[in-house]
């Protein structure tokens, strides 16, 4: 027990953003660092790290504060955190290579791999059987249980099979609503590892860290060097309190593993590197479109805890958390909490970026700041989304159309690649555009812009003419051979026509 005091030491990677091809400006460096510094002074923090990621890897990182209140031993990228609820994306990807595998089916009843499992007798009957889908997007109808769940990391499988034996309750109807549940989690540990026939730790080992070279993410932290384990600490009347490390047991699916910023940085990578066209997938027994579906919301929160009016949906995924956002695109991420530890990781997969951020103070809520740094790269303009090439379908389109306006005479340009039904919508706000009628407004062509392809059969480029521009947005039909299918035409606010 140690009063507070301000720590110093600090420890910041160096650029490594050339390196990395990544789009990120180290001139950002600055700005990201000194947002996580005011927060640990802020917040009274001991210590903190984090870092910046793209699909790349880690491409900057800082660390500032100790690793224990009472000495002056730093952090850097290879300190190991309690990463706590963060734990609960690796559960989920392991339960999900079961599903590849056919070992288990999403849909199965908890029932049939927790045979032990009793329910309160005073229930009303469960018209409903919690499956495994419900336990992985949060949707069971298990009472939120933070408060005891994070005390329940080291209960022996021993224990906690007869606590499910002895029966549970629920809150709500199974399928019904979002409801947190770490005891859900606790039980897709218990399924993985039957389903394998192996720990959850072997199973995420061979298929997760081992492959992605996580070196130092493990339950088992009485493996890893103490020089290199981070103090867990609560401030209580003015002076530090170190919290007890609790050991792996059965409830560490939900939040017992340890890691760095360094093999988180892998991780976010890994989920980046899902949602990209252009970069190569690793050579992993990981299908994309699983790291994707984890992304998707399956659970929507009615009532979100988020009070950013651009946030337009939030819900859980599949040991995930997502939200979409007006400028940010689709955000995905999860935090961690427990006694003596706070954590965050949050990726941008329209923008290929992430920030992860690690403190060792109890519930240290880093959710903002983490939001806070990727709002200040995308607001600054130091990552953008990643450009699309435009299909053969689209540039078909495209020379079509920019012909039909420099010779408006000669329609038969567009009839020749549209649709039998372009023709026929006659609503004023569907109507085919008349290129005679455009021509005479905006003049003479000066140049096209390339096309920006929002999918294979989407897109849109813009025409600058001789009294303003505008931009073309064209939709292709779903048959083959693919024709367009809608075509509608957006003024440029700065034209000089009317």
């Amino acid at each position: 027990m140690s009063e507070f005091q301000h720590p110093r030491p600090f420890d910041a990677a160096e650029d490594l953003a050339a390196s990395h091809n990544g789009p990120i400006l180290s001139t950002s460096f600055l700005s990201i660092d000194n947002l996580f510094m005011n927060f640990l002074e802020e917040h009274r923090v001991p210590g903190l790290v984090w870092g910046l990621v793209d699909g790349g890897g880690l491409i900057h990182h800082g660390a500032y504060g100790v690793s224990e209140s009472a000495s002056t031993h730093g952090l850097s990228k290879d300190s190991v955190f309690r990463i706590a609820s963060m734990t609960k994306s690796f559960t989920a990807l392991c339960v999900l290579l079961l599903r590849d595998q056919h070992k288990l089916s999403l849909d199965d009843p908890i029932g049939d791999w927790i045979t032990e499992l009793r329910f309160d007798p005073q229930l009303d009957q469960i018209e409903t059987p919690i499956t495994i889908r419900h336990l992985l997007s949060m949707s069971s109808g298990l009472v939120e249980d933070d408060p005891w769940a994070d005390r329940q990391l080291a209960l022996s499988p021993e224990v906690f099979q007869a606590m499910l034996s002895n029966g549970i309750g629920l809150d709500l109807r199974p399928s019904t609503a979002f409801e947190y549940s770490n005891l859900g989690y606790a039980m897709l540990g218990l399924i993985a590892t039957r389903a394998a026939g192996v720990s959850l730790a072997d199973m995420a080992a061979e298929n997760i860290f081992s492959p992605l070279a996580m070196a130092s993410t493990t339950w088992d932290l009485q493996t890893m060097d103490s020089d290199r384990l981070v103090a867990g600490h609560s401030l209580c009347d003015n002076q530090w309190v170190l919290e007890p490390s609790l050991s792996d047991g059965a409830f560490g699916p939900m939040g017992g593993l340890g890691s760095t910023i360094e093999d988180l940085a892998r991780w976010v990578t890994l989920h980046l590197n899902a949602w990209s066209e252009q970069t190569p997938r690793a050579s992993l027994a990981i299908r994309p479109s699983t790291l994707r579906e984890m992304a998707d919301i399956h659970r929507v929160m009615a009532h979100p805890r988020m009070t950013d009016p651009d946030i337009t949906a939030q819900g859980y995924g599949y040991g995930l958390m997502i939200a979409h956002h007006r400028r940010l695109g689709r955000i995905v991420g999860h935090s961690g909490g427990l006694p003596g530890f706070g954590s965050r990781m949050e990726w941008l997969p329209d923008y290929g970026v992430g920030l992860v951020a690690l403190a060792n103070r109890t519930y240290a809520p880093l959710s903002d700041v983490v939001r806070r740094g990727l709002e200040y790269l995308v607001e600054q303009g130091f990552v953008t989304t990643p450009t699309r090439e435009p299909s053969q379908d689209l540039q078909r389109i495209y020379l079509a159309v920019n012909a039909s306006y420099q010779d408006p005479e000669n329609y038969q340009s567009i009839r020749d690649v549209a649709l039998a039904t372009y023709l026929l919508d006659r609503d004023d706000d569907r109507r085919p555009p008349n290129f005679t009628t455009l021509r005479d407004h905006y003049g003479r062509l000066l140049s096209v812009g390339p096309i920006i392809a929002t999918g294979k059969l989407r897109g849109s480029w813009t025409l600058d003419c001789e009294h303003g521009s505008f931009t073309v947005h064209a939709m292709l039909g779903p048959t083959l051979p693919h024709k367009l299918q809608f075509l509608q035409i957006v003024k440029d606010s700065r034209s000089e026509v009317g």
